[in-house]
This record gives C-alpha cells, structure tokens and sequence, in this order.
C-alpha cells in the first residue's frame, strides 16, 4: 500500500511505506519529515477522483466531467497525505478532500538512479520544476530529465489550461525550427528506464511534434536538454488540437478510401484472349526456323 507524506513546507508527496514509523527524511526543499503512525479511514466517495469536483446529491455521474462515481474502488492502496483517508491507485485527486495527487520518488529511496542517455557514472539528482511544486531527476551531464507520469500529466495539464485556442501551424512550424538541436549522447538508441531498467519506447510526443522522447508505460518520461520545454511550447501553442485535427482528418480519408475502393474485374470474354499472343508466337518460330535455313 502507498503511505504518502507532505512536506509540511512545500507540500511535495512522497510514498513511505517501505520506512519505519518514526524514521526520518529529508525534503527536497531540506525539511526533515518524521514519519508518523497512519491510521487510514474509508471514505464515502462526494468528490470526482478524476477531477475534484463535488458530488451533487443523487447524482450517479460527475456533473463536470462525466466519470461515474462509485462508493467503493477495488485498488484502494492509497493513503491520501491529507485526510489519510484510503483511495484508489489511479485517482488524480481525493474522493473525500480533493487533495491532487501527484507523488514523486519514494521517500528516502536513494537518488542513485543512472542516467539513461549517458550510462553508469553518471547518477540522477533531484532539482525542482519552477513554480510548479514538482521535482525532477535531472543529469548534471546531459541536462536530460526524468519525470514521472503523474508530474508530468500535472504539468502538461497545467500547460494545456494556457493553450491557444486557435492554433496556428505556421507558428509551430517556425517554433519548430527555431528549436535548438540537441547531440544524442553515446548509447543504446533504445534507452534503459532509470525506475525499473526496461528498455523504453522512443515516441514522437503528439505524434505531430517531432520532439521524439523515451517513454517507460510503467514509470514516467525521459527528456533530453530543451525537449520538456519544447513540448510545453508545443501544448501552449495548441499543438495537441492541431495533431487531434490531423488525425482525424487522416481517419475519414481512410474511412472513405476503403468505402469507395473498387477492385479490378477480369471481364469472361477476355480470358482466352490472353493466351493468344503466345499461341501465335508458338506457331511463328518454326516458319523462322525454315527461312533462315533457305537463306
């Protein structure tokens, strides 16, 4: 089960369930945090696990989002660092406060992880995202990162919420080529996740961007020097509806192509005119035979 713990100070999460009740460790902000005795509680569900929202009184399904609410999750291996009330694995916020949930490392696991641009010798350490609360693992070579899925979501989602509602492509385009260019350090193309040691899928993000980054399905995000800014350029710059547009204007026309596909019919009468060139051939060559032989 996930014990999460805030920081008191800076209200970053991290899980402690592997540390012993009264342990000690130490913030990325520097607090030192003492873990203490949880007690969790079921909690009636009245908010949306998927977006926060409160639940109307009745009601069966979220009123802003559309998720169904339900009194009881099967994965409810979560301890909300609030109210400590238990909550599901996936839930983005609270069932009984709201609180958004977005744990970064496990609390005092050893920020040791390798770099997977770079390779052994070259450790992980932890620096923060800005203003945005959340923390990454960066090289101190490369200048690579390494977020996990959820800071990342919380990130992106947060960029999304400023994206240009009428997108311009000849401005991504221009962004595009603007966009510094990066070396790939020396390596495997297929790079080694820093979480679980897989080898991670390189994806075009959006799939129309051209930031090509290294995806873990399990754990997170790897992005080299510039690339989580270029793709949060991307998503403020609407991007993602340009790259919804396209695909679905990709779909209809496949759509319609296979509708309208018609294949070619060999017609009855012209089946037995195909063997006729060889048939005249056959009975031309011995008439050759004899003319040469007169001459």
């Amino acid at each position: 089960m996930r014990k999460l713990i805030g920081c008191p100070s800076c209200k970053r999460q991290f899980d402690a369930a592997r540390l012993a009740v009264g342990s000690r460790f130490r913030c990325r902000c520097g607090t030192a945090i003492t873990v203490p005795e949880l007690r969790s509680h079921d909690a009636a569900v009245v908010r949306c696990g998927s977006c926060g929202a409160p639940r109307a009184d009745g009601a069966s399904a979220c009123a802003h989002c559309g998720s169904d609410f339900t009194l009881h999750e099967q994965d409810l291996e979560t301890i909300c660092p609030s109210c400590l009330a238990r909550i599901s694995d996936r839930a983005r916020f609270c069932h009984h406060c709201a609180t958004p949930i977005a744990p970064e490392e496990v609390a005092a696991e050893s920020t040791a992880r390798v770099c997977p641009a770079c390779g052994s010798g070259h450790s992980l350490h932890s620096r923060p995202l800005g203003a945005t609360g959340f923390s990454a693992l960066e090289c101190g070579r490369c200048a690579g990162l390494w977020l996990g899925d959820e800071v990342f979501r919380a990130v992106a989602e947060s960029a999304r919420a400023t994206a240009d509602p009428s997108p311009d492509l000849a401005a991504l385009r221009a962004e595009a080529i603007k966009r510094p260019r990066t070396t790939q350090p020396a390596g495997p193309f297929y790079r080694p996740c820093p979480a679980c040691g897989t080898r991670m899928t390189r994806v075009n993000f959006s799939h129309l961007s051209g930031i090509l980054l290294d995806r873990c399905s399990d754990h997170g995000v790897w992005f080299d020097a510039a690339e989580l800014d270029a793709a949060l350029r991307w998503i403020r710059g609407g991007g993602e509806r340009l790259a919804s547009r396209r695909k679905a204007d990709e779909e209809r026309a496949r759509a319609s192509q296979l509708k309208f596909k018609v294949e070619p019919k060999v017609p009855e009468d012209s089946r037995g005119l195909l063997s006729q060139p060889a048939a005249a051939e056959t009975e031309l060559f011995p008439w050759i035979v004899s003319w040469l032989f007169r001459s």
